[in-house]
C-alpha cells in the first residue's frame, strides 16, 4: 500500500448513529483500513471508559483520544507515552464559586473519581458512573484532586452566557465551550484539544499532516480539522464547523456518512 493515512474521528453524531453504535458496514470498512496499516483513532470528549467498547469493536491498537485531549493514551501500544493535562483544582472551584449563580450542577471527573453535585441522568449515560468512585455535593467541599474534566449544566431557560463567558476573562488560559442545543458546557484549557493530540500521534507515526483525515460534527473538532490535511465535518453537524472543513460529509451519521465519504476519498 501507499503511505499509511491517520483517521480521526468524533464519536457522538460522527462514527455513532444515533443508536450510539457503529454501522456493520462502517465497521468492516475500518477494520479493513486497519489491517492494510492505516491509522485508525478515536478523539472524543468522553473518558477512556466510554470508548473502550468501540476501540475493542474496531479491533484497535492506537491511542486514544479522551476529554478532548486532556487524556491520550493506547490500552495495546506500551511504547506510546500517555499524554496527560489536569486541571488545577484550585482554579476550578474558584470559576465554580464565582458561577454559581447561574449552574444547574457541575460534573468534574479523573479516571478513576467523578465529583457531581448532584445525579444527573444525561452526564451518566455519556460518561458511564458504573465502576467509578462518584462522590456528591459541593465541589468546593469535595473536590481533592485535580480533575481531567469539567462539565457545567445551566438551567434550560438560562441563555445569556455573557456572565460565564465574563467570568472567563480572568483566566486568559481557560475557556468555555457550550454544547450545542444544550444546557451544558465545558470548561477547558486552550492547549488541551484533539487537534493537539492528533498532532501528537501523528509525530508518534511520522504521518505528515496531510494524510491526517478528521472527521467532526461540532465546535470541540475545530481545533482537530485545523490539525488536518483533510477535515470532513458530518452532513448533521454544525453549520458554524462546516465552514472549517475541507469536506462536508456524503451522508450523515444516521446513513453510513463515514463509509461513503472516505472510499471516495480514498478510492
Amino acid at each position: 500500500m501507499d503511505k499509511p493515512y491517520l483517521i480521526a474521528f468524533d464519536m457522538d453524531g460522527t462514527l455513532l448513529n444515533e443508536k450510539k453504535t457503529i454501522s456493520r458496514r462502517t465497521k468492516r470498512y475500518l477494520i479493513k483500513l486497519s489491517n492494510q496499516g492505516h491509522k485508525i483513532v478515536l478523539a472524543s470528549g468522553r473518558p477512556s471508559r466510554a470508548l473502550k467498547r468501540y476501540y475493542n469493536e474496531l479491533k484497535l491498537n492506537t491511542p486514544m483520544v479522551c476529554y478532548n485531549g486532556a487524556y491520550v493514551f493506547s490500552p495495546n501500544d506500551p511504547n506510546f507515552k500517555p499524554i496527560e493535562f489536569e486541571f488545577p483544582k484550585e482554579v476550578i472551584i474558584k470559576v465554580i464559586k464565582k458561577i454559581r449563580p447561574h449552574i444547574k450542577n457541575v460534573m468534574c471527573e479523573d479516571e478513576q473519581n467523578i465529583w457531581v453535585d448532584k445525579k444527573d441522568e444525561y452526564l451518566n449515560k455519556f460518561f458511564w458512573y458504573e465502576d467509578m468512585n462518584v462522590i456528591k455535593g459541593d465541589l468546593a467541599e469535595t473536590l481533592h484532586k485535580n480533575p481531567m474534566t469539567c462539565i457545567v449544566q445551566t438551567p434550560f431557560e438560562y441563555r445569556d452566557t455573557h456572565e460565564i463567558e465574563k467570568v472567563m476573562e480572568a483566566y486568559p488560559n481557560l475557556a468555555a465551550r457550550f454544547w450545542t442545543g444544550s444546557p451544558y458546557f465545558e470548561l477547558y484549557y486552550k492547549q488541551t484539544s484533539k487537534g493537539s493530540s492528533i498532532e501528537k500521534i501523528a509525530e508518534y507515526y511520522n504521518i505528515p499532516k496531510e494524510r491526517i483525515i478528521s472527521f467532526g460534527d461540532a465546535e470541540n473538532d475545530r481545533e482537530m480539522f485545523e490539525s488536518s490535511g483533510i477535515s470532513v465535518a458530518m452532513k448533521n453537524g454544525k453549520e458554524s464547523l462546516k465552514k472549517s472543513a475541507k469536506l462536508v460529509s456524503i451522508k450523515d451519521n444516521d446513513h453510513n456518512g463515514i463509509y461513503h465519504t472516505l472510499k471516495r476519498i480514498l478510492k
